[in-house]
Order: structure tokens, then sequence, then C-alpha cells
């Protein structure tokens, strides 16, 4: 009697839990990405100094899958999942495609909480800072964050977040270092949008806390030195300390969007930044500076022609002052496809002029959404592109162009004797609903002055690239 009451109990539980699970809706989307490119120069090294990446030909692809468990419009769960970049011939994208390429993009929940309309999402999600017309040059990534939204009204909402990007020895010891290192860099946001008939208004702060180990090696082999790169001064090059003991950072802006007198657009970015850090051996840590973005488009029936420009501070020639170029954790900005970031194809080669924008100005004209077929889009656009700063920082090795070292690419540090032309034209045909064809044509002329950079070998940059988008 007993075993069939507890076979009875354990029915009854595998029943219980399958009736709990499909009270969740499971709803999955998500995005195939195929990239065919032919590349020379992307490193503007030539045919000498062959670099990283240097290969005319290449192939790759990447799947991204979001997968949203949703209990109620109260509360959901939401895993979205990596498989990629995957690079066609190397490693798991290698004959048998075996490898362990599978990652958490992002890991969180939604909810509300009882009797408000206040939304709270907690865990590893993406983050970032406004930015109208060109994304984020602080930042925008995916990062683990609490994050807290209240709409007071149509009109007026907020978000408040604490993020922590880094804590790099946390869990068990690595490399004879301890769990007490003070290796935590917390960031603290605020963003306020307004939106009016006609314009939005969206004023933001964000304020760091910066561990004095936060980019230090993790005592396994793993290097941290990058994440601390738009932080910390360019002339800093020290890996045992990055910041003092009592380091803090901040920064405040503002994103502009004026459509009341459409077809004519504006947008504007302004933001201002600060690290205060303690001086390590001569060199002062301390790093400050700022940039202002803005563009007009004018929307016609077959074409939308626009004007951008962008300014931003940049180093002086006192080597021992700190930087006076903005710092930055994780931007995703740009105005263009091939020096920057933000726009073009999701997986094509980018980012070759800068991360972030920071130390150099720019002012662009481009042609957007020309089209005189269905489905089928051109975009149009030339840049100007020059340094903000002093030719005398160039003599520092960590702002070199190329790192010998392979680390991570930050785009180049242009002075004030140098300058870039970019030209791109990118296409974009719908094939079906859920196809895209995106075909980038990319071309960047550099002129880098040769006494500053002391006769360095430099040659032009330039790609073409088709790339697939399914969507799904």
């Amino acid at each position: 009697m007993k075993r069939i009451v507890t076979l009875m109990l354990a029915a009854m539980l595998v029943l219980g839990s399958v009736a709990g699970a499909s009270a969740a809706d499971i709803k999955v989307k998500g995005q195939w990405d195929f990239s065919f490119e032919w590349l020379d120069n992307p490193d503007f090294q030539g045919e000498d100094n062959d670099g990283p990446n240097e290969d005319t030909f290449g192939a790759k692809q990447r799947l991204r899958t979001q997968i949203d468990i949703i209990a109620s419009e109260n509360l959901r769960g939401v895993v979205f999942f990596e498989m990629g970049d995957t690079v066609w011939g190397r490693n798991d994208g290698a004959l048998g495609a075996d490898g362990k390429s599978v990652e958490v993009k992002r890991s969180y929940i939604d909810w509300t909480v009882p009797n408000t309309d206040l939304l709270v999402r907690m865990g590893i999600q993406g983050l970032a800072l406004p930015g109208a017309v060109a994304g984020s040059p602080v930042l925008d990534d995916d990062v683990a964050a609490l994050t807290l939204t209240y709409k007071f009204s149509d009109m007026v909402g907020l978000t408040a977040f604490w993020a922590r990007p880094y804590d790099s020895y946390s869990g068990e010891p690595a490399g004879g270092h301890n769990n007490n290192a003070f290796d935590e860099l917390d960031l603290f946001g605020l963003v306020l949008p307004v939106t009016l008939d006609g314009a939005k208004i969206t004023p933001w702060g964000m304020y760091g806390v910066l561990g004095k180990d936060v980019a230090r090696g993790d005592g396994n082999g793993a290097s941290w030195n990058q994440a601390a790169y738009g932080l910390r001064p360019a002339n800093y090059s020290g890996t045992t300390q990055t910041f003092g003991d009592d380091s803090t950072a901040w920064w405040g802006g503002a994103a502009f969007e004026l459509t009341m007198f459409s077809p004519l657009s504006f947008k504007l970015d302004a933001m201002y930044g600060s690290v205060d850090g303690d001086e390590i051996g001569n060199i002062d840590m301390d790093r400050a500076g700022w940039l202002v973005i803005g563009a007009i488009d004018y929307k016609m029936d077959m074409m939308t022609p626009g004007i951008f420009a962008w300014y931003a501070s940049g180093d002086d020639d006192d080597e021992n002052n700190g930087s006076e170029r903005m710092p930055y954790v994780v931007p995703d900005f740009g105005p263009t496809s091939f020096g920057f970031d933000k726009v073009g194809a999701p997986i094509a080669t980018d980012s070759l002029a800068s991360v972030s924008g920071t130390g150099m100005w720019g002012v662009g004209v481009q042609l957007a959404n020309i089209s005189f077929v269905e489905n089928l889009k051109h975009t149009l656009r030339v840049v100007y592109m020059e340094g903000t700063n002093d030719k005398d920082m160039a003599d520092h090795a960590s702002v070199r162009p190329v790192d010998s070292n392979g680390a991570a690419w930050n785009g180049l540090y242009l002075t004030e004797k140098d300058s870039l032309w970019e030209v791109n034209f990118d296409h974009f045909y719908k094939i079906y609903e859920n196809l895209d064809l995106i075909v980038e044509m990319g071309y960047i002329k550099a002129d880098l002055d040769e006494d500053t950079w002391h006769d360095q070998d430099f040659d032009d940059a330039w790609k073409l690239g088709f790339n697939l988008k399914y969507s799904f």
C-alpha cells in the first residue's frame, strides 16, 4: 500500500510540474548573420607590415537566439544565446565543425513591482546610454545590471541602474591573488526621457567607482588591461595598477531630437566625462573631456540627404597631466559603416578609425535610403576626419596605431597632423520578408604625418562585403 501511495504522489508531482511548465508562454526570435568580405589593410600597415586580420578574403557567421519565457504581463524571463562569430576554416568553423561556441549573451528577468508601474530588470542585459545621432560613445554593451524603469506619464519617464562591468578576482583566488583585491568597477546611472510634441529631450548622468586593480591580469593568463583603455590616460601602459585607491568617474549629457519641422529633422548629442585618479609614478591618472555630435536630415520621397559633424576634445602636449579626451567604458558609436561600428551590417569589419570618436573631429555628408526599385535602397556617404590630440603624444608606445602584442584594436590615435577620408557606398535589398542582403563598399584614405609617426609606413584600407541576415 505504501508503495502504491508513493507512486501516486510521484505521478502527481510529475503532472504538477508539467502543468506548471505549460503555464508559461515560450516565444523564440533571433537572427542568422553571414559575412563574406574582401579586405585590404584593415590596420593601415601596408603590404610590408601585415598585421592581424590581413587576409584578403574571409567568411564568417553568427547565430543569436532569444527565448522569452512569459509567465504573465508582469513577469518574464529572457535568455539570449550567441553562436559565433564563427570564421569559416578556423576552430569550430573548420573541418568537423564541432567546436564549443555557444555563449550566453544575455540572461535576465523582467518583473513589475505589485500594485505599481515600476518595472525591474535584473541580470545580464543590454545597457546603453542615450545617443540620438550615432549611438553612445560612452557605454552600450551587455552587462550584469539592475535596472529600474518608471513611467510618470506619456511624456516623462525615468530609468535608474546599477551595473558591474568588472569584478576581476571574484570567486576562488587565482595566481596568488586574493578575493579582497580592489578589482571592481561599479556604475550608477539615471536617464530621464522627456517626449514632447515634435521633440524629445533625454538628459542622463552616470557615476562610476573604480578599483585600483580593475585592469590587472586575473592570474590565469587573461588580460584585463583593455578593461580600462577608455578610462586611463593614453600614455600610461602599466599593468600592475591602473587607478588610485579612491578613484571615481562621472559622465553627464543630453540627447535631443527635433521632428516638428518634418520633413526636416535635427539631432544632437552633447556630453562630458571625467575620471579622478591618483598619480602613478609621475603620471597623473586623471582623464576628462567632452564630445558633441549633430545631424540634420531632410526626408524626400526617393532619398534622405543629410549632413553630420562632431568634435571631441583631445590630449595636450603635457604627458604628465592626465588626458583631455573624454573617458568611456564600452562604446557603440559611429556615423559610418567602415571607420566606426554603429551603422552597417551586423558582423562586418568596422571600427578602423575609432571605437568612440574621442580625440578627433569630423564632418560628413550622405544620401541615405536612395530608392528607385522596390525593396532596394542605397546609401552614399563621404566623411573627413582629423585628430585633436597633440602630435607630441604620438611618441608614447601605448598610443601607437598597431599593438604588436595583439591587444584589442581601438582605432587610430589621430593627432592634429593626421587626417582620414572615408567613403561608404552601401546597399540594402530585402530578398524575402525575413531575409536581407547588405552589400558594403568602404574606403579609407589615411593621411598620417610622417614626421609625427617617424616615417612609419601607412596605406589606405578598403573592403567589399556581402552580408546576409535572416531574422525569425
